[in-house]
């Protein structure tokens, strides 16, 4: 039986980075009823209350022996830092070890690590589009990952029942669709549906309109439109500067976009204010519903 058909709850999984997303895995995990999960965090103090909470069997603030034990580590880290373990522990790692990870942007990292690893070490890059607001692990949740989408970047040397057991691990713990794209396809897609909105909740609670008074003021849309604006800053911007190109371009379009309403919004123009909200509810509502029609 392969890896994609076999009980992964016997498994022993390694989670490297036990911050909001690792913490939520951890939960996630035991959930589903993982039996033996290897918590890494360079924070003692976090490994310790996922110790009290039991949401960890193991854990360590280094990549010591027990990850000898680990079937699938998956990798809660920025990609440097992920790249940086992998160098210092990978003598550490089962032979054949299964490891995915959930870096927000790929770039060269997937190349990186595959001439980090021995040959039968087999790294499936993974993306959870999941999360909230804050960060560590007081701030994790399993339902982080309810009805969420999941993006695979399989490689050509991945072996098909690993990423079928990525897949499955992703659809047990709640998300809701798994889909496979490219790096590159997957970072131009990020930069629009990702990194633009924190870059636009940013700059809305960084403009010279917020007061003391704008508390008052606040309902539903900005609540909503601001809400990732209360951002890990060095984990964001190691991931903006790292999609720099793809950021910068949706950048411009979402400028574009703005200076078309503006144009409305100076001409007075009624009708095709109309049409340009009436698309925008179309799209929405297509994009909630899985459709689009361009």
């Amino acid at each position: 039986m392969d890896n994609s058909e076999s009980d992964f709850t016997d498994f022993t999984i390694g989670i490297i980075g036990l911050g909001l997303m690792g913490g939520s895995y951890a939960k996630a995990l035991n959930h589903v009823g993982v039996q033996h999960i290897i918590g890494i965090d360079k924070n003692l103090q976090t490994v310790e209350q996922a110790l009290a909470e039991n949401l960890i069997e193991i854990g360590d603030i280094c990549g010591n022996n027990a990850l000898k034990k680990a079937d699938l580590l998956i990798f809660c880290l920025s990609a440097s830092d992920m790249i940086e373990f992998i160098r210092k522990y990978q003598k550490n790692f089962k032979p054949d070890v299964i490891l995915t990870d959930i870096a927000g942007i790929k770039g060269n990292t997937i190349h990186i690590i595959q001439q980090l690893l021995c040959d039968e070490m087999d790294f499936i890059p993974g993306h959870p589009m999941a999360g909230k607001e804050g960060s560590g692990l007081s701030q994790s949740d399993a339902s982080v990952f309810q009805g969420a989408n999941y993006i695979l970047i399989p490689q050509e040397k991945n072996k098909t029942e690993n990423i079928r057991l990525i897949a499955r691990i992703a659809k047990e713990i709640g998300c809701g669709h798994v889909i496979c794209v490219t790096a590159e396809e997957h970072d131009r897609m990020i930069a629009y549906t990702s990194s633009l909105p924190h870059v636009v909740a940013t700059a809305l609670v960084n403009s010279n309109s917020m007061d003391a008074r704008t508390k008052y003021f606040v309902a539903g849309s900005f609540r909503d439109g601001t809400r990732v604006a209360d951002i890990n800053a060095l984990l964001w911007t190691q991931l903006f500067m790292a999609n720099r190109q793809n950021l910068l371009e949706e950048i411009n379009r979402f400028k574009n976009s703005l200076e078309d309403f503006t144009e409305l919004l100076v001409n007075s123009d009624k009708d095709k204010m109309m049409e340009y909200l009436e698309k925008a509810a179309v799209r929405r509502r297509e994009l909630t519903s899985g459709k689009h029609t361009g």
